[in-house]
């Protein structure tokens, strides 16, 4: 029987209220007569629950319910198909289009964790996991670190996702959908390959395998932000942990295994990004970290959950809105390799690039300097004020993520900048006072019915109105004018140049060998070219 989710949820909360309500309604007559008047010296609670004993000091026993629990079903089909594919892909099956889809995600990927070093915060992660120790097994591209591997994933996809920068957003059979799978899934397979002294072929088939996988997920799956999960976390644990089984030798059963001991390690909670939290990139790595775990535990032995994916309690009853299009999952399985195709032009929640591109617009329409403007209103789809990307922007405590995910921010420093650049998020270009003063001047309101997409109007000093709209959809994204592989590696050199450790001489040298991938017998030779440099830091 299906189970719709939001209905579990409304009836067995009032199946456990009601369970709850009568034995409580039965003890708190006699309670309140036992207790009305306190005894002389006594010290009633203050502020906590009331005393809910059931007499004689016995505490009443709460009630449990379970409505959907039960074993996984045996045979598990999709899982137990999905991790059969994931071990027994070869390299000899993947087009030469699917690697050069990946390839090119490679690129994105090494240039947004060069780029990526410098954030603040980084720096604090890497001294953990140096005083932490661990076997000297994988690199951290930036820092002169070598550790476990599962560390090493762990470190590089966050330093990767650090500017919000990377390739994102899977397209499966023509839709379009939000995602954040590459800094997980693709430095994942590369600590592995590192450890392992393995191919780049070896490196490509994995990857490939693991974003397919993540992409597959996440179509097939009810999508639904409200649930508060970060999907950069719940939509690559299992795929990430079928790269790992993968590349550590596996059997399909193992790999089955792995699947569902990846299952008991998802987390991550949006909040980070309502709080401008440190954190929002975490999970992100943690996924990875978990995902090698998983493997080797499943490669050990361990019996994992039966059915990661369809079980009662797993993967899409879980932590998705449930699998409304199950048939995703294997169709054209092992013939169509799905991926992330949206190369981001700016480092920024890709929710507000059509902001950005309006503010952008407007500035270079009409030659606008700041001094210029008297105020600013963006109008935006009014459900978007559910999010955090209508939060007005403020300078906290890390006020890069409050930024990375404010509309009000972008569009203010679009208009004082001409541009978005991961300088731009410097703190102390944050609290200068041109960008206070024009961020006191632009205001959010919702778009009025039936008006779609973006819209920023701007009254100037002089009192002229500017108006400029947006579709709604990036101007670069997938399926309307994609970056193209020259533009990629533009973007892959702009972030060595911001970044500042890697010589020019070793950025042409790491492209040329990207570009042949295929052709690496050691993964640990290519990582030696992308850790021969590592960031000194700047100075305040």
């Amino acid at each position: 029987m299906s189970i719709n989710r939001r209905e579990f949820i409304n009836e067995s909360a009032m199946l456990v209220s009601g369970a709850i309500a009568s034995p409580i309604a039965a003890s708190a007559a006699g309670s309140a007569r036992a207790t009305s008047v306190p005894a002389s010296g006594s010290t009633p609670s203050a502020g906590g629950p009331a005393d809910r004993t059931a007499g004689a000091g016995r505490p009443i026993v709460e009630p449990f319910a379970e409505t959907r629990g039960g074993r996984s079903a045996n045979p598990a089909i999709e899982t137990r198909a999905l991790a059969a594919h994931c071990v027994d892909v070869k390299y000899s099956d993947l087009d030469e289009a699917t690697l050069r889809r990946a390839k090119r995600r490679v690129l994105d990927l090494v240039g947004c964790a060069i780029g990526g070093v410098p954030d603040p915060g980084n720096s604090g992660l890497i001294d953990m996991l140096r005083a932490s120790g661990g076997a000297p097994q994988a690199s951290v591209i930036g820092y002169p670190l070598k550790t476990s591997a599962a560390h090493a994933a762990l470190a590089n996809a966050v330093i990767a996702r650090s500017y919000d920068f990377e390739v994102m957003t899977v397209v499966v059979a023509g839709r379009a959908i939000g995602s954040h799978n590459s800094p997980t899934t693709c430095m994942t397979a590369l600590a592995l390959c590192e450890k392992q002294a393995l191919s780049g072929k070896d490196f490509l088939a994995a990857l490939v395998v693991g974003d397919d996988l993540a992409a597959r997920l996440l179509a097939a799956s009810g999508l639904d932000l409200g649930l508060g999960w970060d999907g950069a976390a719940i939509y690559t644990a299992i795929p990430a942990t079928a790269i790992a089984s993968r590349l550590l030798g596996l059997t399909a059963g193992q790999t089955q295994d792995a699947f569902g001991l990846a299952l008991d390690t998802i987390a991550g909670t949006n909040q980070n990004t309502w709080d401008s939290a440190t954190d929002w990139k975490l999970p992100q790595g943690y996924s990875a970290r978990n995902a090698i775990h998983a493997a080797e535990l499943g490669r050990r032995g361990w019996v994992g959950i039966g059915d990661a994916l369809r079980a009662p309690y797993g993967f899409f009853a879980q932590y998705t809105a449930g699998c409304e299009h199950p048939e995703v999952l294997t169709a054209g399985l092992g013939k169509v390799f799905y991926s992330e195709e949206y190369f981001k032009p700016y480092p920024a929640c890709a929710a507000s690039h059509t902001s950005i591109e309006c503010a952008l617009a407007v500035r270079a329409s009409h030659g606008l300097s700041p001094s210029q403007i008297e105020r600013v209103t963006v109008r935006i789809p009014p459900a978007t004020f559910a999010s955090p990307l209508a939060l007005r922007f403020e300078p906290s405590r890390y006020s890069h993520s409050g930024a990375n995910f404010s509309i009000h921010f972008q569009v203010t420093n679009a208009l004082l900048n001409g541009s978005v650049r991961q300088e731009h998020y410097d703190e102390r270009r944050i609290r200068r006072s041109d960008f206070a003063a024009l961020s006191s001047r632009v205001r959010l309101a919702p778009l009025p019915e039936p008006r779609t997409g973006v819209e920023i109007e701007v009254v100037t000093v002089d009192g002229r109105t500017l108006t400029q709209r947006n579709s709604g959809t990036p101007s670069r994204y997938p399926g309307v004018n994609p970056l193209g592989y020259d533009e990629i590696v533009a973007k892959f050199r702009q972030q060595v140049a911001f970044s500042g450790f890697v010589p020019n001489a070793t950025a042409d040298e790491i492209i040329e060998r990207v570009d042949t991938l295929e052709r690496e017998t050691s993964i640990r030779d290519f990582v030696e070219l992308l850790t021969r440099s590592h960031f000194a830091g700047r100075s305040a």
